[in-house]
């Protein structure tokens, strides 16, 4: 568990596969994501088999410390411990009565310090639709800069859409003082 200061990000659990599949199946949310196929619990329960064997994938709940109830989901995939990076997302903050409270980015905030600290990347990095504005914010305020567009780059209703590609070196990670609980990586 990794606990910041206002929630903690904890291990999925069997438990909350139909939770994520009904987030997942929220036409609000899918659309953010670029595998749009809708997912049965066949379908969930295969991908957690799969990823559970998975040594460079990790995707945690975000839960508020004041309750135990789950309101989102982050992560990291294609970790590569040779050349030291590896991406970040599985960002939602699914419930509306937490989201614009900044929970998205301490959540970020507590894997960045995580993969840079502990895991010792170098680099991370993220694809993000041109038009999610709210999470370049997010990621902007941790300090990744924009490397580049891939053009037209995912077919998302009927029309090729633009991808920003952003990233952070750990020697450029913004550390933010409301939520350090302790020194930087």
């Amino acid at each position: 568990m990794i606990v910041g200061k206002n929630i903690r990000l904890r291990a999925i659990e069997r438990e909350d596969l139909g939770l994520l599949q009904a987030w997942r199946n929220d036409p609000d949310v899918y659309r953010y994501f670029f595998e749009r196929e809708p997912l049965s619990m066949a379908m969930q329960n295969r991908w957690f088999d799969r990823y559970l064997q998975s040594e460079s994938e990790r995707i945690w709940i975000i839960e508020p410390l004041t309750t135990p109830v789950a309101v989102g989901t982050i992560g990291y995939a294609r970790m590569d411990r040779r050349n030291c990076r590896c991406e970040v997302g599985r960002l939602l903050v699914y419930s509306p009565e937490y989201r614009g409270k900044g929970l998205a980015t301490e959540a970020q905030y507590l894997v960045c310090s995580y993969l840079f600290g502990h895991c010792n990347m170098h680099k991370l990095y993220c694809e993000i639709f041109a038009d999610n504005h709210a999470s370049i914010g997010v990621y902007k305020k941790l300090g990744f800069q924009q490397e580049g567009i891939l053009r037209q780059h995912v077919f998302r209703d009927g029309v090729y859409e633009d991808v920003l590609v952003m990233s952070l070196l750990r020697d450029e990670f913004r550390t933010i003082p409301a939520m350090e609980g302790g020194s930087r990586p």
